[in-house]
């Protein structure tokens, strides 16, 4: 093993959270890595504040890096992160290096249970209950954190700016570049705390929402029924490995509890993630986590129970082709039997969608967590289809609209067909798929006319 206590360690902590509760994990670390208490820090940073925003954070971050004095030479400095510290460390990356052709002085970045693509609690937090909860301990009295909360809500713009930033365009997520891995457990709280939990998350963040691979497809609907135009999956750039711990809980993982039997292994796996120094010793090690996740999706995939299942997080934003959010519309899944007898239908919609969450400041995000176990057994035949078409208003059929979609009529708009083997294609356990569509805005005759001035008199 290398000399890792010669390199700096840095671990930041998520949403309502502070340093002391990551002293546990710096010093499982510290004890397994023989690193000094001079060279490992914790990060510490106000959540609960209505007024602090994101690029506040990613602003903050810099500062106390260099108020440490710490290096900011390429791959200086290994970093963990918990929760919301994901979206802060990848911000930061993107503002403070990629968007400036500078190079990061993170080496390994290991990431533990990270809101990547969202947490489904994000909305309960800013909710009455979560004020009264987490706001009683806030410096600021029944304060959340609301602009923080806002960018970890489900299909935020925030995550799909972000992802459209460090995902699909820049990368620094490579095995020559930031070395990141991803760890997120499969299994909620015990006791009271329990209320939180949701199927196929952690209690806190979803799996799927997790992971950092993730993929987008673009399309657009012409006027009229014709097929939308579609382009090809693309699916995220670089290589972030991702481990899924069976049992764990978004505080286990974190090393916060002294009953998790999977303590010893989580610590090996950090120190594992930390260690790597070489390409050739990262794509081993992507494969070494995909071969156990794998397992542990074998393990859970005969469970009749959907808790750990695996879900995709199918985000879909609705725009016009004039730039315009459209903030009303109905996503439909539906095969080709005739109408009233469309058992695929009912089965998708009753069983393979666990449920869905507009985007509170701007419902034309919207997240539909698909059960991909469901989903399969739902279309387990070759030669069925799976149609996807929306509605969406103003309708322009409505006489008293100027401005709107022709969608609810059988030869309003097209549909896209996904066969068995593109269904698979499309829905995958543990990431998050996003889908932007396109829609034709049209205007009616009586919206602008000229007259001759004869006309008029």
């Amino acid at each position: 093993m290398r000399d890792l206590h010669l390199k700096p360690l840095v671990i930041i902590h998520g949403w309502s959270d502070h340093a002391e509760s990551f002293l546990p994990l710096a010093n499982a670390i510290q004890q397994a890595t023989e690193r000094t208490v001079k060279h490992l820090y914790l990060g510490n940073y106000v959540s609960l504040d209505d007024d602090v925003q994101m690029s506040d954070l990613v602003c903050g971050l810099t500062k106390a890096w260099q108020a440490q004095g710490l290096p900011e030479s390429s791959k200086a400095v290994d970093v963990i992160i918990h929760s919301t510290g994901g979206l802060i460390v990848r911000d930061w990356l993107h503002t403070e290096f990629a968007s400036k052709s500078r190079k990061p002085p993170i080496n390994n970045l290991v990431m533990l249970a990270p809101a990547n693509f969202g947490s489904p609690l994000a909305h309960k937090g800013r909710a009455f209950y979560g004020r009264v909860l987490k706001g009683i301990r806030a410096e600021k009295r029944f304060n959340t954190g609301t602009h923080i909360l806002k960018a970890l809500e489900m299909a935020s713009e925030y995550s799909w700016d972000l992802a459209d930033n460090d995902r699909f365009n820049n990368n620094l997520f490579s095995t020559t570049g930031v070395r990141t891995t991803v760890i997120v457990g499969n299994t909620g709280y015990k006791g009271i705390s329990s209320i939180a939990n949701e199927p196929g998350s952690d209690g806190t963040v979803y799996v799927a929402t997790a992971n950092m691979n993730c993929a987008k497809v673009e399309m657009s609907f012409p006027a009229g029924n014709r097929k939308p135009k579609v382009k090809a999956i693309n699916e995220s750039r670089g290589d972030v490995a991702f481990l899924l711990v069976d049992g764990a809980n978004h505080s286990s993982v974190a090393h916060k509890d002294d009953n998790f039997p999977g303590n010893t292994q989580l610590i090996k796996d950090i120190v594992k993630a930390l260690d790597i120094s070489n390409t050739e010793g990262f794509e081993v090690w992507l494969a070494q986590c995909a071969k156990r996740t794998k397992k542990v999706m074998d393990i859970n995939a005969e469970d009749s129970r959907d808790y750990k299942h695996g879900f995709q997080n199918t985000v879909f934003r609705v725009r016009d082709d004039q730039g315009f959010d459209v903030q009303d519309y109905v996503i439909e899944f539906y095969s080709n039997e005739q109408e009233g007898e469309d058992t695929l239908a009912e089965e998708f919609n009753r069983r393979a969608i666990r449920k869905v969450h507009a985007w509170g400041d701007n419902a034309a995000y919207r997240s539909f967590l698909i059960n991909i176990n469901r989903l399969n057994e739902v279309m387990d035949k070759p030669d069925e289809i799976l149609r996807i078409s929306l509605s969406a208003v103003p309708d322009l059929d409505d006489e008293k609209n100027y401005v709107g979609y022709r969608t609810f009529g059988d030869r309003d708009i097209g549909e896209l067909e996904l066969t068995f083997d593109q269904v698979r294609q499309f829905f995958q356990p543990n990431r998050t798929l996003f889908v932007d569509i396109t829609l034709t805005r049209q205007q009616k005759e009586g919206l602008f006319w000229i007259r001759n001035k004869q006309d008029v008199e």
